[in-house]
């Protein structure tokens, strides 16, 4: 299955969660249960998202031989906009009919995710930098293979 699919999926299961955590407390049942289900859904949702841009990244760099301009074009834009109206659709179900016990999970998720975001981005550059900074000593054997093998090819009558 496609990851717009699953996405789309994921989706389903926070709304059932979210209903059957209203029907548990409405009669009184113990719902952590439910709770760790809408956890659960969220993830799969916000993991499937990501890799549905990855593979519409993919699609765009590779388009489909078989189908014209038009056609890629208009289905980039709907899955564009179902992913669009799919976390929008999470977000007010999230604000609005969540469980109180969540808190204002929506938010805080947002900020978690910046935090991370900005932390892989600073590890991403400090680890490029090491790695421009390696002398040819410390560059890994594989690097040097390449060099030596590049330099045999070029010296080649």
């Amino acid at each position: 299955m496609d990851p717009f699919t699953l996405a789309m999926m994921a989706i389903g299961t926070v709304k059932s969660g979210i209903a059957m955590y209203k029907e548990a407390k409405s009669i009184g049942k113990e719902a952590m249960g439910v709770i760790s289900e809408i956890s659960s859904g969220l993830s799969n949702f916000f993991e499937h998202q990501e890799k549905a841009i990855a593979y519409d990244e993919e699609k765009k760099k590779n388009p489909p031989k078989n189908k014209s301009i038009q056609a890629i074009a208009l289905e980039n834009v709907i899955r564009k906009k179902q992913l669009q109206q799919a976390e929008y659709d999470l977000r007010q179900m999230l604000v609005y009919e969540s469980p109180p016990e969540l808190g204002a999970i929506y938010d805080e998720f947002i900020a978690e995710r910046a935090k991370l975001l900005k932390d892989k981005a600073h590890y991403d550059a400090a680890q490029k930098k090491r790695i421009a900074n390696m002398s040819w000593n410390t560059k890994p054997e594989i690097l040097r293979l390449h060099y030596a093998l590049q330099s045999w090819w070029y010296s080649l009558p």
